[in-house]
């Protein structure tokens, strides 16, 4: 089984949730779903499919396809999850969503009383822990599964699937789940990193067949825009910060991009390791030896608290190109003027 869940019941133990259905002499899965009579698949031309399981699949696929399509952006809190899958069906992969769709509907199968059909998966707090699953993107809250049960409950409906006899015990179930889905508090927000876009793999509009984080693209261009904000120091606001620079603007000057590229990684790389990347390691100087002049000789003078304040107003102005939004930002300013970091770069 492909370590993946989209939905936050695509890998649990079953163990977990079969005994919460409701007891009938029938399973669930004979009475209300259709049982193992066997039908025609209409996915699959020539093979045919339990009815129990082809009803609990379209009511997945219709689950999956509601989030992912968020009409009127009802779902725009979902999203953040499942950059994974979004970025993959986006560049036409669609093994993950076959998967997702199988996975859960297993699950569903074996948890409503289905005889031949067996779902084997992670436990559910290791299935939605981002540490444990990196396929996972962030952790869930409360509001935030409220919300999957509704697209449950509206995938159900697009499926004719209506009965308070079936939706029901189904909701039943989703909500005795909760307790190990929920890991993060109403108080608590995702990471900066998954909100920016996490990590699922998109084209790289900067190198031609290659792919990067949405999370990490979206750093890397306002890092690149906060050093040409400073480069090209437009009215001569940030001329108290070119000398820093000398050494790079020189190598720009004559055609080498080596430095300010190798610049922008460095520091896109800094930032993601420092806001929830779970993939991207820093691995460049600390943040004092890197702006000690004594260290490091790209560094051409020691920072005073004043420039470094400009430094942070030029990453303001960089994040803005981006259309980055404020409270976003602000946590940014947040990060770069936390003790720690403002104390090992101003050394002046």
């Amino acid at each position: 089984m492909a370590g993946f869940t989209f939905l936050w019941l695509a890998a649990c133990n079953v163990d977990q949730v079969a005994d919460t259905m409701p007891e009938t002499n029938a399973s669930f899965y004979a009475a209300q779903l259709g049982g193992d009579a066997r039908v025609n698949d209409p996915d699959n031309p020539g093979q045919q499919i339990e009815q129990g399981y082809l009803n609990l699949r379209t009511v997945v696929t219709n689950t999956v396809m509601e989030i992912a399509t968020n009409d009127g952006g009802v779902y725009d809190d979902l999203q953040p999850y499942f950059s994974v899958l979004l970025a993959e069906v986006g560049r036409g992969e669609t093994s993950g969503f076959s998967t997702l769709v199988t996975d859960f509907t297993d699950l569903l199968a074996q948890a409503t009383g289905a005889s031949n059909i067996m779902y084997d998966g992670l436990s559910m707090g290791d299935a939605h822990d981002p540490n444990r699953n990196p396929r996972m993107n962030g952790l869930i809250n409360d509001s935030d599964y409220d919300l999957f049960i509704q697209a449950v409950v509206a995938g159900a409906a697009q499926a004719g699937i209506t009965s308070p006899d079936v939706i029901g015990p189904v909701g039943q179930l989703l909500e005795s789940l909760r307790d190990p889905i929920v890991q993060r508090g109403a108080e608590e927000q995702l990471d900066l990193y998954t909100r920016l876009g996490g990590s699922g793999m998109i084209e790289d509009p900067d190198r031609q067949g290659e792919y990067v984080e949405a999370g990490y693209l979206a750093l890397r261009k306002v890092v690149t825009s906060t050093v040409l904000v400073i480069a090209t120091n437009k009215g001569g606001k940030y001329n108290d910060l070119q000398p820093y620079f000398s050494v790079l603007l020189a190598e720009v000057g004559d055609g080498d991009l080596s430095g300010f590229q190798g610049l922008v990684t460095d520091f896109s790389d800094f930032l993601a390791a420092n806001i929830g990347s779970r993939q991207i390691a820093y691995e460049g100087l600390n943040m004092a030896d890197a702006h000690n002049p004594e260290v490091n000789a790209r560094m051409t003078g020691r920072i005073t608290a004043t420039d470094y304040d400009l430094f942070v107003e030029a990453v303001v102005e960089g994040a803005l190109e981006n259309g980055v939004p404020m409270e976003v930002i602000q946590e940014f300013g947040a990060i770069l003027n936390s003790g720690g970091l403002r104390g090992a770069i101003i050394q002046a």
